[in-house]
């Protein structure tokens, strides 16, 4: 990438050998300092994150900007033009899940592999957004790094705490975006906000206050506001639980809503109002997210809980 000063380059990248193409805006500020990656959109119908980037590629100016800003408001672009189910209509995979990629594979695992090489690589830290799928609920929470070098999982964490949100959830996960990026030696989060496919006004803000914040954290944008470090809780873990049978879903609980170990948090059943399967708690903590039509698929998520300890 050419080395502008005090420039907001916007252009489409096109990953080669494949149809893939995403938007970015790159702010080089007038002083140097650290690369930051924002990027929202690998799910293609989480639109909070995306609403989000595109602001603040807009309001952001070079002048404000220590080093090197890289926006990235739709990762997943062809599946955000065609509301794909939250996968690239190229070959039908998850981004998410297609870390580390592969240049020779397929359209999904070449954009992974590009966003290895020539994003994460070039990054000394990574904001990714997310939201909860189109058929779910959440409570805003972040995710840092729980399985990476002790000194990636702590810078991670510092991220984290200036997050608006009442939880922080410490990670296992090595194989998506942000954590991918830790695997790699740089330090990420992902912020949860909004879900069901839509997004609001206040979800945007907030998502913009949050990215902001973290940016005056790392010093990367100076707009002589000083970064607010916030008291969240700590979670240590969790469980992430995927429908073991296809039905008709019924929660018990509300997301934010504590659990307690053995308590019953929702039940399958069948057309016909007969009992598939009935899901208990396997530990205390608190309701992050979950399906909430009541149709649910085999193999898809159901429901996820952060552990109180």
């Amino acid at each position: 990438m050419q080395d502008f000063q005090g420039e907001k380059i916007q252009q489409f990248i096109s990953v080669s050998e494949t149809t893939v193409s995403y938007p970015e805006t790159i702010i080089v500020g007038a002083r140097p300092g650290k690369t930051v990656t924002v990027s929202a959109g690998v799910h293609s119908r989480e639109y909070v994150g995306m609403e989000a980037v595109m602001r603040l590629a807009s309001e952001l100016t070079p002048e404000q900007i220590c080093g090197r800003l890289r926006l990235l408001p739709a990762v997943n672009y062809q599946g955000l033009i065609t509301r794909s189910a939250d996968v690239c209509p190229a070959d039908g995979m998850n981004l998410n899940r297609a870390f580390p990629g592969d240049a020779d594979g397929t359209s999904t695992k070449r954009l992974a592999a590009y966003l290895e090489r020539e994003v994460i690589a070039a990054s000394d830290a990574l904001i990714d957004l997310h939201s909860g799928g189109f058929c779910e609920a959440l409570t805003p929470h972040v995710y840092f790094h729980g399985v990476c070098r002790t000194e990636i999982n702590q810078a991670s964490q510092a991220m984290a705490m200036h997050v608006n949100v009442p939880y922080i959830v410490r990670s296992s996960a090595k194989n998506g975006f942000y954590s991918h990026a830790g695997q790699c030696g740089v330090p990420a989060i992902l912020i949860e906000r909004g879900g069901r496919g839509i997004w609001t006004e206040e979800e945007v803000l907030a998502d913009m206050q949050d990215v902001k914040n973290i940016l005056r954290f790392l010093g990367v944008l100076q707009d002589g506001i000083l970064p607010a470090q916030r008291e969240p809780r700590v979670l240590p873990g969790g469980y992430y639980e995927d429908a073991p049978v296809s039905g008709l879903w019924y929660p018990r609980k509300k997301v934010g809503d504590p659990v307690t170990a053995g308590e019953q948090l929702g039940e399958i059943r069948d057309i016909f109002g007969g009992l598939l399967y009935s899901y208990t708690a396997k530990g205390d903590g608190v309701l992050l997210y979950q399906t909430v039509s009541l149709g649910i698929e085999k193999n898809h998520p159901m429901i996820a809980y952060g552990l109180w300890s």
